[in-house]
C-alpha cells in the first residue's frame, strides 16, 4: 500500500512538471509572438486612421494631384502613355499607371486616386518593420511601428495624396534598404534578391531624385561590406534590374528631341539660387525636421514643436558614434549589422545636406518640408539611441557598440549606475515628449478636418455650378485648373493664368489650345487674389466680352465671349 501511494506521488510529480514545461514552451512562443501581433494591431489602425481620412477628403487636393489623376485618366482611356509628370522631364509616372485602371472602374474621385497610396502605406509599414526587425529587436520594431501610426499634416500628404512621387518612392526606399542590408548580413542570399535590389534602385532614379541619397548609401553598403561576395554574375544581376527599373528615363534622354532630364531638374532645384544660410538652416531643421517627422500642425510649425529639430541632429549625431565604433571594433558578423544601421544615418544626413543645399529651405520652408519625407525611412536609426537609453533600467547595455548580438541587454551584477539612471530618465523624457508631439499633431490634423471639408465643398460647388451653366472652357489659377479638370472628367477644361492674367504654368499643353479656340469660356478666379480685380481693368485687354459674373464658393466667375482674334 505505501509503495502504491508513493508511486501515485511520484506519477503526480511528473504530470506537475510535465505541466510546467508545456506552460512554459507555450509562453516561450507567445513571447516570440506577441511583437507581431502588436505591430499588425498598431500597422492596422494606422491603416484605418488613413482610410478615414481619404473618406473624408481630407488633405484636400491640389493641382498637382489633379494633373497625376489626368495622367492616370489618359492612360486607362489610351490616349497617353506618358513616361514624366506632365510638364516636367523628370519624376515618372509609375503612380498614375496604378490609379489608371481604378480611375476607369470607379470614377474621377480623390478617393479613388489615394487608393494606391494607402496600399502603399501598407507596403511601407511592413517593409519598415521586417527592416527594423531585421537590425534592431522586435519589441523596437513595435516601438517604430507606433510611431508610424500617427499622422501630421504633413506626413499624411506625403503618404496619401495621389500625386505619386512621395508615398511609392517612400516605399522603394525602405524595400532598397531592406535588400541591402539582407545582402549584407546574408552573403548566401538567393541571387535575384541583387535583381530585386537594382530593380528599386533603378525605379527610384526614374521616379524621384529626392531620394538618391539612400541610393548612393545602399550601393556604398553593399559595394564596400559585401565586396567579397559581389561576384561578376551578382553585379550584373543588379545591373540588369537597375536598367530594368530606369528603363523610361533612360530611354527618354537617349533620343535626341528631349531635353537632358538632370539639367531640367538642377534648374529647377533651386541649388543655384541664393538665400541666406541661417534662412536655410532655420527652414531645414527647425521647421522641416519637424514637419517631415510629424511634429507639427496643417502648414504651421509652433515654437514648442522646433525643439525636435536639433534633438534630431544630436540623435543623428549619436546614432552615427555609435554605428561607427561598433564597425570598428566588432567582429565581421556583427560589423554588418553596424555598418547597414550606419547606411541608414548616412541616408537621412545626406538628405538633409541636399535640403539645406537647396534655396527652397528657405524660401518655402513650409510646403518644401516635403523633399525630407524619405527619411522617414532612417527613423528607427534616429531613435535607437532614445531605445537603448530607456531600457537601460533592465540592466546595463554591454557590447553595444562592439560586441553585443544586435544591441541586446546583458543582466547586470550590480544594477545600474547613478548616470544610467539619468540616461535612462532622460531618454524616457524625450521619447514621452516625442510621443505628446506626434498625438498632438495628428490631433490638430483631425481638428483641422472640418476647415478641409468647407474646401472640399467649395470644390464641389464650383463644379456643380460650371456643369449647371454647361461651361467647359475656363481660364483659371494653377492650383484650380487641372483640379477641375480631373473631377468633371475633362467635362471642363481649363488654361492656366498667372495673377497678371499671363498665361501661366500648363501642365497638360492641350487645354491651352482648346480654351483658346472656345467661343465661350469662364474666367474662374480666386476672390482671395488680385486676379479679379486685375480682369476688371484687362478685359478688352484680353479681348473678351463679359456677359455675365456671379460669386460661388470663394471664386469670381466671369462668363465670357472670347473675340475672333483670340480663336
Amino acid at each position: 500500500m505505501t509503495k502504491l501511494i508513493e508511486e501515485n506521488k511520484l506519477a503526480a510529480q511528473v504530470r506537475n512538471i510535465g505541466e510546467t514545461v508545456v506552460g512554459s514552451a507555450a509562453w516561450l512562443r507567445l513571447g516570440k509572438s506577441l511583437p507581431y501581433y502588436v505591430a499588425v494591431a498598431l500597422g492596422l489602425a494606422g491603416v484605418l486612421y488613413r482610410a478615414v481620412l481619404i473618406a473624408l477628403d481630407v488633405p484636400p487636393a491640389n493641382s498637382d494631384e489633379g494633373t497625376a489623376g489626368l495622367a492616370a485618366l489618359h492612360i486607362g482611356e489610351g490616349q497617353h502613355w506618358p513616361t514624366f509628370f506632365y510638364g516636367q522631364d523628370y519624376m515618372g509616372t509609375f503612380y498614375s499607371y496604378l490609379a489608371a485602371p481604378l480611375i476607369q472602374v470607379l470614377g474621377t474621385h480623390w478617393w479613388v486616386l489615394r487608393l494606391p497610396a494607402l496600399a502603399m502605406y501598407a507596403v511601407f509599414l511592413l517593409l519598415v518593420f521586417r527592416l527594423t526587425r531585421t537590425l534592431y529587436t522586435p519589441w523596437f520594431a513595435v516601438f517604430i511601428m507606433a510611431v508610424m501610426a500617427f499622422g501630421s499634416d504633413r506626413v499624411i500628404k506625403d503618404q496619401i495624396i495621389g500625386a505619386g512621387g512621395y508615398s511609392d518612392v517612400a516605399t522603394a526606399v525602405a524595400g532598397l534598404m531592406l535588400a541591402s542590408a539582407l545582402l549584407v548580413l546574408d552573403p548566401k542570399k538567393r541571387k535575384m534578391t541583387f535583381a530585386v535590389w537594382g530593380w528599386l534602385a533603378g525605379y527610384i532614379v526614374w521616379t524621384h531624385w529626392l531620394a538618391l541619397p539612400y541610393v548612393a548609401a545602399a550601393v556604398l553598403l553593399v559595394a564596400w561590406v559585401g565586396r567579397s561576395e559581389l561576384t561578376i554574375r551578382r553585379a550584373s544581376l543588379a545591373a540588369s534590374g537597375f536598367v530594368l527599373g530606369a528603363a523610361p528615363l533612360i530611354w527618354f534622354n537617349l533620343r535626341p528631341d528631349h531635353p537632358n532630364s538632370f539639367s531640367v531638374l538642377l534648374s529647377l532645384s533651386g541649388a543655384t539660387e541664393s538665400a541666406a544660410w541661417p534662412d536655410r538652416l532655420h527652414g531645414a531643421v527647425l521647421l522641416g525636421l519637424p514637419l517631415s517627422s510629424g511634429m507639427c500642425a496643417p502648414s504651421r510649425c509652433s515654437p514648442w514643436q522646433m525643439w525636435w529639430g536639433p534633438t534630431y541632429l544630436i540623435l543623428m549625431v549619436v546614432a552615427a558614434a555609435i554605428a561607427v565604433a561598433a564597425v570598428r571594433r566588432a567582429d565581421v558578423g556583427e560589423r554588418r549589422m553596424h555598418a547597414s544601421r550606419l547606411a541608414l544615418v548616412a541616408g537621412a544626413a545626406m538628405t538633409l545636406a541636399a535640403y539645406i543645399a537647396s534655396s527652397s529651405s528657405a524660401m518655402t520652408p513650409i510646403e518644401s518640408a516635403r523633399y525630407l519625407h524619405y527619411g522617414i525611412v532612417s527613423l528607427p536609426a534616429i531613435l535607437w539611441p532614445l531605445w537603448i537609453g530607456m531600457t537601460a533600467l533592465a540592466g546595463r547595455v554591454r557590447d553595444n557598440i562592439s560586441g553585443g548580438r544586435r544591441g541586446e541587454l546583458q543582466p547586470s551584477v550590480t544594477g545600474p549606475s547613478r548616470y544610467e539612471g539619468f540616461l535612462t530618465a532622460g531618454c524616457i523624457a524625450v521619447t514621452g515628449v516625442f510621443f505628446a508631439g506626434l498625438l498632438v499633431a495628428t490631433g490638430q490634423l483631425i481638428a483641422h478636418q472640418s476647415h478641409y471639408a468647407v474646401e472640399a465643398n467649395n470644390e464641389q460647388q464650383l463644379l456643380d455650378h460650371l456643369r449647371a451653366g454647361g461651361v467647359t472652357h475656363i481660364y483659371s489659377e494653377y492650383w484650380t485648373c487641372n483640379r477641375i479638370a480631373y473631377r468633371s472628367r475633362e467635362e471642363v477644361r481649363c488654361a492656366v493664368l498667372d495673377e497678371s492674367l499671363s498665361p501661366g504654368l500648363d501642365r497638360y499643353r492641350p487645354y491651352r489650345d482648346q480654351v483658346r479656340q472656345s467661343e465661350q469660356v469662364a474666367y474662374v478666379l480666386p476672390g482671395s487674389s488680385a486676379m479679379s480685380d486685375n480682369f476688371a481693368r484687362s478685359a478688352l485687354r484680353l479681348g473678351v466680352e463679359v456677359v455675365s459674373r456671379y460669386e460661388t464658393a470663394g471664386y469670381q466667375v466671369y462668363l465670357c465671349r472670347q473675340k475672333p482674334e483670340r480663336n
